[in-house]
């Protein structure tokens, strides 16, 4: 019974470390993520390796539901989306875009405020992998 249970436990490890030593070889998901503020705004930018392509996600929380954002996302400068976006009722804007991912390595999400009295606040946020 000791040597059964002893063989399951070894079993047991072994598969463990393969499946570490696989994760590490092939690297898991490949991730990263930038926060930080501007003006009366929070932001985050993450981009992360998804089939071969890359998903850029910009979020940015600022003051009050229904205000409008021109934002623009580039990926080494070049545009990957550029539009107006406007604030849900929380407040917040949340962006996607698809990158190709062998394209480039830096990305950049500028939004300007337009419209009201806070028009031209400007909140750029970049990451790279």
């Amino acid at each position: 019974m000791k040597k059964i249970l002893a063989i399951a436990v070894a079993a047991i490890v072994v598969i463990g470390a393969l499946g570490i030593g696989a994760w590490l070889i092939w690297g898991g998901e490949d991730d990263v993520t930038a926060r930080g503020t501007c003006g009366g705004a929070t932001y985050e930018i993450s981009a992360e390796d998804e089939d071969g392509a890359t998903e850029v996600t910009f979020e940015l929380q600022s003051g009050a539901p229904g205000e409008v954002w021109q934002v623009l996302i580039e990926q080494d400068g070049a545009p990957l989306l550029e539009g107006e976006r406007t604030t849900d009722e929380d407040g917040e804007l949340d962006v996607d875009a698809i990158a190709r991912g062998d394209a480039g390595e830096e990305f950049t999400a500028t939004a300007t405020r337009t419209g009201d009295g806070a028009a031209g606040e400007t909140c750029v946020a970049t990451v790279s992998r």
